[in-house]
């Protein structure tokens, strides 16, 4: 009689998760709020009345004075690249593990990303490939928030400063996240977060570009808003005369959603934070399993998603895929991480800036061993749970590695 769920034995968990999103008659009265004031779209030549709200707030929250409302995560970025400038002939440095989304916003402007290969301990960006990657054709470093975790922030703002280039923050997934003493966003010269179905807040889609820096503010709104300047209502066509102007507005359902998100996010950031900093300690008891090493300067995140190494010699030598499924079998929701943007963006058509795009990059062996090897992610979501939940987790890990022939 076989052990493992893949098998045909019993599931080691049977039980449901938390669910996500979560919402309660808060998010009813606001989008019922919405529909009765009739002012349902984006705000025309400036904020509509709870994206203004929920620019402020959330953008004060992340340690910012201004905040620009967007349609998803990855116009954010699109908006904040085009804001600092950057367009054909620029490169833009990127890490190899992220949403695509990180490259993809660059390819956008007519950029090209040169990805950079990724710390083996943290997943994220790592310094020393960022300082070998930069070169006069350098505008931006997009340094991205990932598995709940941060590159050296210190190090990245020195060498942004140093080379004169303007450094985005990608938070897509750092709601709330503290590095040292200063928010996330606040950090660089833009902020970018999303809003997505998965993220820590949701309304669905939606995005925002935070920033201490008004010119900043003032050309994010003027791009995501048809090139109207926020506060004269004014259209003024060639105040940036390289840029053209998109529709990326948010509305008014979306923001009244997410100023009721704002209000939940300290209490589930916490429950995040110790579930996932409990999960990590028990890993740490099953050989073979690795969980990433968070930064000590991030003293406050969540994991998004969480991810720990599998190292396949423990488990008799059993394939990462093959793992996850075992793993998937016994009722933890689980998955390979995203592909490496290398492998996973589709390279410019122009043929001077493909054979650039090519020249620039050659392979990331760390984040190609993450994808293909030892990866493995946690929904953000499980990490609502209890410590039991936790327990789970480690359990289902521990049964597969006693039964690990019923795998052969």
């Amino acid at each position: 009689m076989p052990s493992l769920a893949i098998r045909g034995g019993r599931p080691l968990r049977d039980k449901g998760w938390p669910s996500w999103p979560i919402y309660d008659e808060r998010e009813l009265k606001a989008l019922e709020e919405v529909l009765k004031s009739r002012f349902w779209g984006g705000g025309v030549g400036k904020s509509g009345p709870k994206e203004r709200e929920f620019e402020e707030k959330f953008a004060n929250y992340h340690g910012c004075r201004y905040g620009v409302c967007v349609s998803n995560g990855t116009v954010a970025l699109h908006v904040a690249l085009l804001a600092a400038g950057v367009g054909p002939g620029d490169e833009v440095i990127v890490p190899a593990l992220t949403f695509w989304a990180t490259g993809s916003a660059v390819l956008m402007t007519g950029a090209i990303p040169v990805i950079v290969d990724v710390d083996p301990n943290t997943y994220c960006l790592a310094v020393e490939g960022v300082e070998d990657a930069i070169t006069d054709r350098t505008k931006a470093i997009i340094s991205v928030y990932n598995y709940g975790n941060a590159p050296d922030m210190d190090e990245i703002v020195r060498l942004a400063k140093e080379n004169d280039l303007v450094l985005i923050e990608d938070c897509a997934r750092a709601h709330g996240f503290i590095w040292r003493d200063k928010p996330v966003g606040s950090i660089g010269d833009m902020g970018c977060f999303s809003f997505q179905q998965g993220k820590f807040m949701t309304a669905g889609e939606g995005g925002i570009v935070i920033t201490n820096n008004p010119m900043y503010a003032e050309i994010c709104h003027a791009i995501k808003d048809c090139g109207r300047i926020r506060g004269g209502g004014v259209y003024r066509i060639g105040i940036l005369k390289w840029l053209n102007w998109y529709n990326y507005r948010m509305t008014q359902f979306q923001a009244a959603i997410l100023l009721v998100q704002l209000e939940r996010l300290e209490e589930q950031l916490k429950i995040r934070q110790e579930n996932s900093e409990y999960l990590s300690k028990r890993l740490e008891e099953v050989e073979g399993i690795t969980p990433l090493r968070i930064n000590p300067r991030l003293t406050r995140y969540q994991p998004w998603p969480y991810a720990f190494k599998y190292d396949a010699s423990y488990f008799k030598g059993v394939p990462l895929e093959r793992f996850i499924e075992a793993l998937r079998a016994e009722g933890i929701p689980c998955s390979r991480t995203e592909p490496p943007l290398h492998i996973a963006l589709v390279p410019p058509r122009d043929p001077k800036a493909y054979e650039l795009y090519v020249r620039r990059n050659r392979g990331c062996p760390i984040a190609e061993k993450a994808y293909y090897e030892e990866a493995v992610e946690l929904p953000q979501y499980l990490f609502l749970g209890t410590k039991e939940d936790m327990d789970d987790i480690v359990e289902a890990i521990i049964k597969i590695h006693k039964n690990i022939d019923e795998l052969l």
